[in-house]
């Protein structure tokens, strides 16, 4: 397995494709259809075992885009795969997994090496990139959220993606919303946003959040050499006090997401900024952490109180 820069430009990849006659696969090309459908193919055997390997299997059921964006990014790795493709460069196959996900896949891909298929990636994440300053304007009102029995099953769905949840915030202050891959907390986010109405509950907010959703292709600047960089300094050259951002460090380089975690946490002193994010930088500097298992709220509380009682923080958290 091959990690692929593209800091100084395409010409590794395109090398690299043109030597080992690779197949280019954007993770970001949308599918249709079920799980089972996407993965089974022409061959019905060879999908489910793709799906048990990637730990996929539970997702059978479902629409592809009733997926979270991590459970997606797995489920066109395994689409792909069922191809049976001599040579492989992923474009960002990382990019929405947690840290769990990401190890599994990085073992599962260098077994593929061994296998005889020969797979690359890019991971910008890695990269440095130029040094990058954001501009933060302060907020001017006060904000509140006032979350209270939530919950909400997209259509058809037997399973609830967001159950029984309340949360309540009042004032300024950063909070991180993390969990697995298909935990809640996009779901969770879109409801807060009141981009999607609970099925039982109520969301009482100060006023409508600015909100960004973890793909960089639903948000504004579509023309921008670096989509993702434009839309946060957008977010935070706002005077919105109430600010809802699913994954917002995906896509970004070392250098970018350090700034953005500065001028966030910078934010955060006038606004009420919620996250969703696997990003232990991002969870480093939060002062709450509100943490989904199953469409639960399973911990809600300081990031010190967090730290205090998770077993796993230490053993998955680092500066990368």
């Amino acid at each position: 397995m091959r990690w692929l820069s593209s800091e100084h430009g395409r010409q590794q990849i395109e090398e690299w494709v043109a030597s080992e006659r690779a197949h280019i696969v954007n993770l970001d090309d949308p599918l249709a259809g079920s799980v089972a459908s996407l993965l089974a193919g022409d061959d019905a055997m060879r999908g489910a075992e793709l799906a048990a390997l990637l730990q996929i299997d539970h997702l059978s059921k479902k629409r592809f885009d009733e997926c979270s964006s991590g459970e997606q990014q797995l489920v066109r790795i395994a689409h792909v795969l069922g191809e049976n493709p001599d040579a492989l460069v992923l474009i960002e196959p990382f990019r929405y997994l947690d840290r769990f996900r990401s190890e599994h896949l990085s073992m599962l891909l260098r077994r593929l090496g061994q296998l005889g298929i020969s797979v690359a990636y890019t991971d910008r994440s890695r990269e440095g990139g130029a040094t990058h300053a954001f501009t933060v304007v302060k907020s001017s009102s006060e904000a509140s959220i006032n979350v209270k029995d939530v919950s909400y099953r997209h259509p058809l769905q037997p399973a609830y993606a967001v159950e029984h949840v309340s949360y309540r915030s009042d004032g300024p202050g950063l909070t991180v919303c993390i969990g697995t891959n298909g935990s809640g907390k996009s779901t969770l986010l879109e409801l807060m946003a009141k981009s999607l109405r609970p099925l039982y509950g109520k969301v009482k907010l100060s006023e409508r959040p600015l909100y960004l959703p973890a793909d960089p292709e639903y948000g504004p600047f579509p023309k921008s050499l670096n989509r993702r960089v434009e839309q946060l300094q957008a977010v935070l050259a706002s005077t919105s006090s109430l600010i809802v951002l699913d994954e917002p460090t995906v896509g970004l380089s070392e250098n970018e997401r350090d700034a953005f975690v500065a001028a966030i946490v910078q934010k955060a002193e006038t606004a009420r900024v919620l996250c969703a994010t696997h990003d232990e930088r991002l969870i480093a500097a939060a002062g709450h952490v509100l943490c989904m298992a199953s469409g639960a709220v399973v911990f809600d509380g300081t990031r010190e109180q967090y730290v205090d009682r998770s077993t796993l923080w230490s053993l998955t958290s680092s500066p990368s």
